[in-house]
């Protein structure tokens, strides 16, 4: 018996669809519980976490402190919107996910939301696997399992993440203002040793990166402008029904001992919709990537500065952490799957490129007007094209267009 096609289902899968939206449904955009859960679980590996040693712990917060002023001086921004100084936090990897968590979850439940699909109807009842087609039954379901399988896809992500994130931003996501940044002190040791590296100088480029990064988006209309980008490309995404058919075929669900690929199933953040390629999505994909790789390139170039006043010769920590962003798994590049951001080196060099043609064509002055308004952020083009950013935001007011 071929209970594996896709087009020969039987009652089993109605049967099963119908019990899962019974259980799973929810007015919410996500079940933010189970992503936490999860992303604890997998931070964890289920295991208890140990205490970070004090001496490493006092030893990040003297390094963020020297970085914090040199980081300062470099951009003329201040690292915190309100004046205080950085309160730098060393943790583990759950602790790590857990703060991360609470911190981008407005962007969280707000994406969420965006691409969560219609419900298309209420929750069917006891009989509804008999009378609606299956079609019709997979459109009900896409809705109702859309906060599971987000929360899965998001747990899954930032529990990965956690297990090898030195700090709080090699995912530019925007969060909730604060003056905290948080480091997880166990992989920049191990980050460290691997790579046969001094820790204080991992340490230093870590406070410089973080608090660089922390400059830019706690400025009010970066954040927002970054959310809204990433809001709008979760709202392109649309539920391929045909596709989600097809996997529950090939995953051999007619078969009760094969329920256990649902997880995986549900984990993939490709089950959960296809984005239509449209002139629209087009286009916010192109500002995002631009924002991205402009933001990208400016905190590499701020974390140059410093380190060459710190450590003297960065090139060294600079390779290792070239070829840490070209060996990243499948597990962690599921985040640009789901949230549309390029974090590859090709989109470094690319930011790079841009601010180092700034740098020599206007000088520290010129680059330090990126990120003072809404105006002054580049356009795709302009990042591929300094000059055109220059020539723009020294346009006269009057003359602007």
């Amino acid at each position: 018996m071929d209970s594996g096609s896709s087009g020969d289902f039987g009652g089993f899968l109605p049967g099963l669809l119908g019990d899962l939206l019974r259980l799973m449904h929810t007015d919410e955009p996500l079940q933010w519980d189970l992503a936490v859960q999860l992303a604890l679980n997998v931070a964890s590996d289920g295991q208890p976490e140990p205490n970070v040693d004090p001496i490493q712990r006092i030893r990040i917060e003297e390094l963020a402190r020297i970085a914090e002023l040199q980081v300062g001086d470099v951009t003329g921004m201040p690292t915190t919107l309100s004046g205080r100084p950085v309160s730098v936090v060393a943790a583990g990897p759950a602790e790590w996910a857990r703060r991360s968590l609470e911190s981008w979850r407005p962007l969280i439940e707000e994406y969420a939301a965006a691409i969560r699909p219609p419900a298309g109807g209420e929750t069917p009842g006891e009989a509804d696997g008999e009378e609606a087609g299956l079609g019709a039954l997979m459109e009900k379901w896409a809705a109702a399992m859309a906060p599971a399988m987000i929360a899965l896809q998001v747990g899954s992500i930032i529990g990965h993440l956690a297990r090898r994130t030195l700090g709080q931003y090699e995912l530019p996501l925007p969060r909730v203002a604060s003056d905290e940044i948080v480091v997880v002190a166990s992989n920049v040791a191990a980050f460290a040793s691997d790579w046969s590296l001094e820790l204080d100088d991992v340490t230093m480029w870590l406070a410089a990166h973080d608090l660089a990064a922390h400059a830019v988006l706690s400025r009010p209309h970066v954040r927002q402008r970054l959310q809204a980008l990433l809001v709008a490309h979760a709202a392109s995404f649309r539920p391929d029904l045909s596709a989600l058919e097809q996997r529950f075929g090939e995953a051999g669900l007619g078969d009760l001992g094969d329920l256990g690929d649902l997880g995986r199933l549900l984990g993939d953040p490709a089950a959960l919709a296809e984005p239509a390629d449209t002139p629209e999505l087009r286009r916010v994909r192109g500002e995002l990537a631009a924002l991205t790789s402009a933001f990208a390139g400016y905190v590499e170039w701020v974390t140059d500065c410093v380190a060459a006043r710190s450590i003297g010769e960065r090139r060294p920590v600079a390779e290792a952490l070239r070829r840490r962003r070209v060996e990243r798994s499948d597990d962690e590049r599921a985040a640009e799957m789901l949230f549309g951001l390029r974090l590859d080196q090709e989109a470094l060099d690319r930011g790079e490129a841009f601010v180092r043609g700034v740098v020599e064509r206007g000088g520290d002055a010129e680059l330090g007007k990126l990120w003072t308004s809404e105006a002054n952020l580049p356009t795709p083009a302009e990042v591929d094209a300094p000059g055109l950013w220059i020539a723009r935001v020294n346009l006269p007011a009057d003359a602007a267009d």
